[in-house]
């Protein structure tokens, strides 16, 4: 899949990058490109306001993204979120909450790091990805582009 493809959109979109919207305590003014890119996780090293974390959240929420995800992205707590949006985020809405069991590929960086989460001895083929990995980091200065390709064990 093409990642624009992927991209969340504002609902009809307008056609100046700022826009006022009607809520309950007034009216606001809301960056559409600040928010555009903070719902498809653009957002460094800047921030929301509080009224434009919550219309981007309340659009996630609609497109069935992970809260957890929502609440990095924002820049908000899930409790925040919570309180924004009473009765949509709770404990009987699993498909909103990221995999609790989600399987981690030995032969990984990641892998290596889970390992000493669950306070194990990593095994040969993490303890090669891992330093692959720190090599190419040592090389490259991040580890942005590192092929994560699983080690071959020796």
């Amino acid at each position: 899949m093409d990642r624009n493809d992927e991209r969340i959109r504002i609902p009809e979109a307008p056609a100046t990058p700022t826009f006022w919207l009607a809520t309950a305590d007034g009216l606001v003014d809301i960056d559409a490109v600040a928010v555009e890119r903070a719902m498809n996780g653009e957002r460094t090293g800047w921030t929301l306001t509080a009224d434009e974390a919550r219309y981007a959240a309340g659009i996630m929420l609609d497109h069935k993204v992970p809260y957890s995800v929502i609440a990095s992205r924002v820049g908000k707590s899930t409790e925040t979120l919570r309180r924004w949006f009473p009765g949509r985020i709770t404990a009987e809405t699993p498909e909103l909450a990221r995999p609790k069991n989600r399987e981690i590929r030995c032969g990984t960086p990641q892998g290596y790091q889970a390992h000493h989460r669950r306070k194990e001895t990593p095994c040969t083929l993490c303890k090669g990805a891992n330093a692959a990995a720190d090599r190419y980091y040592r090389l490259h200065g991040t580890r942005r582009g590192f092929p994560g390709i699983p080690a071959v064990a020796a």
